[in-house]
């Protein structure tokens, strides 16, 4: 009998429980040390009739492994020859263990039918005869992370449906400490029926135990008393706020354990338990073998390899795999103990059936990983964790009617054929990526460099006509928003090296024989992706870019992104090379601050709908199917306008929008020609929309064959020298992404001679193909002809073609990718460009393609809204 019984009955303490037959209450014990107790006791449901011994346990891969505790009590003798006064249960004694972990809120999801295992469970094995029953446990995680029924309510109905299923001690999880140790403490042990271990959580600085929490419980079940001790992984100073935890010591897990076995061991032999359990928050990381476990993880190796020999069983957990090990017992060899982890989500429920020698030792029986999909089973204690789940489920669907903000369109997943495609670029995966990256800046995080989620995390769209209850139109509330994030992975910073990231896009082809062969990721803003979908496995990625610098390999980058990804899901496993630290928030409310933030500052959610990931495969002009050159007139004078010429010469026609923004020096103006007369040589000419400002004209298609486009442009009435218009490229807002004709933007130039005196030789045309990139920049010759170097720092080949270029960067022979800009020159001298490029300019990053000795400049820039 434990100190804290004996107290409760010396002082004529009162405590309203509902026991089962044969099995007596769950007490808290003190915590050994300075550590403080807790005299909640816990609400068991009832158990069945008794089982046949023989026939209550299940079939197990352990194949009747054993492990014994003889350690935790000693024989002896008094001076009058009595027999042995420690008294060990009765030989043939059997008690089954059931146990949670990680579970992470889900009582919508997996509430009844983890009742319904833990009650079958309970009922095959029964109470009668050998069979003293069952205790049920969990390793923490319980909280925290959770779905959107739980987390909207702060986790109270789970906290209910653990006490209704009769959870007798829990270990907190590093999730436990979410909101802090004062929540913690405070309400979440309050409204548990259980009580709370975390044997290694000591107040700052010295070994007493956090006040509030326990080191240890004893589950009496039967007679057979079992202690309990709860530890979690040391991580937990990086996985939650610091703020809530600022006053607390994390120690070693194994140390608190073996301290604490060592001073039950050092109890009156009357309050001795019969078994010693450990439930740790921490655990392996590979289950191919227990070797690759210990390797694993160097926390768990030490539980497994240096816990204490008195513990019989060691459930762990945080790490969410299923596994079951037989482990080695220290000092021991020839006895075992087992090491399971029940996965996550009540998914699984672990299982571990004891049975005593009558000399203090436990052989294990069954030892089994339950599954719980679809199970259902007809019991009171089933029935109220439904009543529990149908109540919360109702309150949330008030709580979810709260607007969190508004988005100006519909933002959704990619679609084909009217269904969703996980292999294409979406606005919605963009939009989370962005929210993921901002994300960070509110945590206690360094901040990170980019954010990256998957297709398969996004499960509904943002849709304007949705109404979730009364809200107006467009307007978002919270549990629309928690429809498209439902599965609460934490939020986090990957630290991963440059050539890694590189790997992930690599990644999105999947491996062979997978359902969908390419997956396509969601990215922030801040990222620039080109690849070539034709190219061969391992050789797909043309190029990366991290705010308009081309990825360092070598170089640490830190990637904002949610638990799945980071731990290498969905084939990504470039993610699981690098070290995940967790923010402390879900990825829903991360999703939820950013909406909240736009609504305080009174501004819709909008997508952005230019690619960040561009197919080169696709691209016309790359592949050749489409031929732009660029022509000046023979000459412009000042304050007259004059047409300079896009010509296009299309295999097949290509379907538009086309974009063609102009840029051009201070001073001139741009505007489609007059009237829109277009010229076609062999197909009819392009249609032509033009905004106000002429930034940007559009062409509704690319007609097959060759069509010309005129551009007016008007000098100053100052002008004087030469003056160099580009002109670029890249597909408008079309439906289509990732099967785009043109994804890339390519730039072209001309260049006219500007005065009253401009001979007709002055104006030097610029042609390209999209391929060649020679020259050089700021503004010098290219070569023999005479052609001028591009305003931006592109040159033109000997045949006065020019290629694409980016802010300055030049190709092959020019100033690097990320180069400063060069313009153009006027009487020797450098102009200033005008606003012409802000809605729709070359991208800040240029990649340089070398293959088979060619140099291919690729270049893509998003869409800036102006």
């Amino acid at each position: 009998m434990s100190k804290l019984v004996t107290k409760l009955i010396a002082t004529g303490a009162v405590a309203s429980m509902l026991t089962l037959p044969g099995l007596a209450p769950v007490v808290a014990a003190p915590s050994l040390g300075s550590g403080n107790s807790t005299e909640d006791s816990a609400t068991a449901p009832s158990e069945s009739a008794p089982a046949d011994p023989d026939e209550s346990s299940n079939d197990s891969s352990a194949d009747g492994g054993s492990a014994t505790s003889g350690d935790a009590a000693s024989e002896s003798q008094d001076d009058s020859g009595d027999e042995n006064s420690t008294q060990f249960a009765p030989e043939g004694t059997s008690v089954q263990l059931l146990n949670l972990t990680d579970f992470h809120g889900r009582i919508s999801e997996a509430g009844t039918q983890v009742a319904s295992v833990v009650e079958e469970e309970r009922a095959k094995f029964g109470t009668g005869g050998d069979n003293a029953g069952t205790a049920l446990l969990s390793t923490g995680d319980n909280i925290g992370a959770s779905t959107y029924v739980s987390s909207s309510q702060n986790d109270s109905p789970t906290i209910d449906v653990l006490g209704a299923m009769g959870v007798q001690a829990s270990a907190v999880g590093n999730h436990e400490f979410d909101k802090g140790i004062d929540d913690l403490t405070g309400r979440v042990t309050s409204e548990a029926d259980f009580p709370y271990l975390a044997a290694n959580v000591y107040d700052k600085g010295t070994e007493n135990v956090v006040d509030g929490l326990d080191e240890y419980s004893v589950v009496d079940v039967a007679g057979v008393k079992i202690a309990v001790i709860g530890v979690v992984t040391k991580d937990t100073t990086s996985l939650v706020s610091p703020d809530g935890i600022s006053g607390l010591d994390f120690g070693d897990p194994t140390d608190a354990v073996n301290r604490v076995a060592g001073e039950l061991e050092e109890l009156p032999e009357d309050e001795q338990p019969d078994m010693t359990v450990v439930e740790a928050h921490l655990g392996a990381s590979t289950t191919e073998s227990l070797e690759d476990a210990k390797a694993s993880n160097a926390e768990f190796k030490k539980l497994v390899t240096e816990a204490d020999a008195s513990v019989d069983v060691l459930f762990t957990g945080h790490t969410h795999l299923p596994y079951k090990f037989e482990a080695p017992v220290p000092g021991e060899p020839d006895r075992t103990r087992p090491v399971l982890e029940a996965a996550n989500y009540g998914d699984i429920v672990g299982q571990v059936e004891l049975r005593a020698d009558g000399d203090g030792n436990w052989d294990a029986g069954a030892v089994n990983l339950l599954e719980t999909a679809d199970k259902s089973y007809d019991s009171p204690v089933v029935d109220e964790v439904a009543d529990i789940v149908s109540a919360a489920d109702e309150k949330a669907k008030e709580l979810g009617s709260e607007v969190s903000g508004t988005i100006s369109e519909d933002i959704t997943r990619a679609k084909k054929d009217g269904e969703e495609d996980r292999g294409a670029e979406s606005t919605l995966g963009n939009l989370v990526a962005d929210a993921l990256k901002e994300g960070v800046e509110e945590t206690q995080l360094d901040e990170a460099d980019f954010g990256i989620t998957n297709p398969g995390g996004l499960r509904t769209d943002l849709l304007c006509d949705d109404i979730y209850n009364d809200e107006e139109k467009c307007e978002v509330t919270v549990a629309e928003l928690n429809g498209v994030l439902p599965f609460a992975n934490d939020h986090g910073v990957v630290t991963m090296k440059g050539s890694d990231v590189i790997g992930l896009f690599e990644e999105q082809w999947q491996p062979d024989g997978s359902s969908r062969p390419f997956l396509h990721l969601g990215i922030s803003d801040d990222l620039d992706v080109v690849y070539d979908s034709k190219a061969d496995r391992g050789e797909h990625v043309k190029s990366v870019i991290v705010d308009g610098e081309k990825i360092d390999e070598n170089k640490e980058y830190r990637v904002a992104t949610l638990s799945f990804l980071a731990a290498g899901g969905d084939n990504f496993t470039s993610f699981a090379k690098g070290d995940f630290e967790q923010s402390g928030l879900t990825d829903f409310e991360t999703w939820e601050n950013y909406f909240n933030k736009k609504q305080d500052a009174k501004e819709p959610v909008a997508p952005d709908k230019t690619e960040r990931q561009a197919d080169s495969a696709q691209d016309v002009i790359e592949n050749g199917d489409l031929k732009v050159e660029f022509d000046g007139p023979e000459s412009l004078k000042p304050g007259e306008s004059a047409d300079f010429m896009l010509k296009t010469d299309a295999k097949d026609e290509v379907a538009g929008p086309v974009d063609v923004t102009v840029d051009l020096p201070e001073g001139y103006t741009a505007e489609a020609a007059a009237g829109a007369q277009q010229k076609s040589a062999t197909a009819e000419a392009p249609e032509v929309k033009a905004d106000a400002a002429a930034k940007t004209i559009t062409l509704e298609s690319i007609p097959a064959g060759q069509s010309e486009t005129p551009i007016s442009v008007t000098a100053p009435a100052d002008a004087s020298g030469d003056v160099t218009v580009t002109v670029s490229l890249q597909a408008g807002e079309a439906e289509w992404w990732d099967d785009n004709p043109l994804p890339l933007s390519h730039e072209f130039e001309a260049t006219a001679s500007v005065g009253d005196g401009a001979d007709a030789d002055g104006g030097d045309n610029g042609s390209a193909d999209g391929v060649d990139a020679n020259g050089g920049a700021d503004g010098s010759d290219a070569d023999a002809s005479g052609a001028n170097a591009n305003a931006d720092g592109g040159g033109s080949d000997s045949s006065g073609s020019a290629s694409a270029s980016a802010d300055g960067g030049s190709s092959a022979g020019g100033s690097d990718a990320s180069g400063s800009n060069a313009n153009g020159s006027k009487d020797g001298g450098d102009l200033p460009r005008t606003g012409f490029e802000a809605l729709n300019i070359v991208a800040a990053a240029l990649a340089l393609i070398v293959g088979g000795g060619a140099a291919i400049t690729v270049v893509r820039r998003r869409k800036i809204n102006s």
